[in-house]
């Protein structure tokens, strides 16, 4: 779980009244999708491509008992529209799915994040930041984001808010026009 989702839930920034309808995206086994649907947020989707993680995310569900409030959907963010989500999203939720990509990969998870938010949405998004050339050995090869590359992929569309994280991490509140 994430410590910044949960801090702006319960601080009151990210509220279901205000925000219902909410979209993890590479939700993996579910902790964020099933701690929104258990904090009132809903209908809640999860989506990631591994149907080991989500059939470890509906065990969650159902341990919670917010199966109700959540759907876990089996799909690669980076194939265009996907089949059972609807059209906009009232908060978005993305640990590390664009993080994963690269390339036309990352254009079209960030394409995915557009096409989904809807104005005056919500999106938390987290990623490794860093520039490789100034990195060594195998650090190199981890994904992540460049410096200013967020601002590229979401600033055309998005206000946003930079919040507290670790070093080489960026975790951004990003606020759709």
């Amino acid at each position: 779980m994430r410590p910044q989702l949960t801090e702006l839930v319960e601080t009151g920034r990210l509220t279901p009244a205000e925000l219902p309808h909410a979209l993890d995206l590479g939700c993996g086994t579910g902790a964020e999708a099933v701690y929104l649907a258990g904090k009132g947020f809903g209908p809640v989707a999860g989506v990631d491509f591994s149907p080991v993680a989500l059939r470890r995310a509906r065990a969650r569900a159902r341990a919670a008992g917010v199966t109700d409030r959540c759907t876990f959907i089996r799909a690669d963010l980076t194939a265009g529209p996907i089949p059972g989500l609807a059209d906009a999203y009232d908060l978005i939720c993305d640990f590390g799915a664009l993080n994963d990509t690269e390339g036309e990969q990352r254009t079209a998870v960030a394409q995915a994040i557009h096409r989904l938010s809807r104005p005056g949405g919500k999106v938390l998004l987290w990623c490794f930041q860093g520039d490789k050339s100034q990195l060594s050995g195998g650090a190199k090869m981890a994904p992540m984001i460049a410096p200013g590359e967020e601002k590229e992929l979401f600033g055309d569309a998005f206000d946003l808010e930079y919040l507290p994280t670790r070093p080489r991490t960026v975790m951004l509140l990003m606020t759709r026009r």
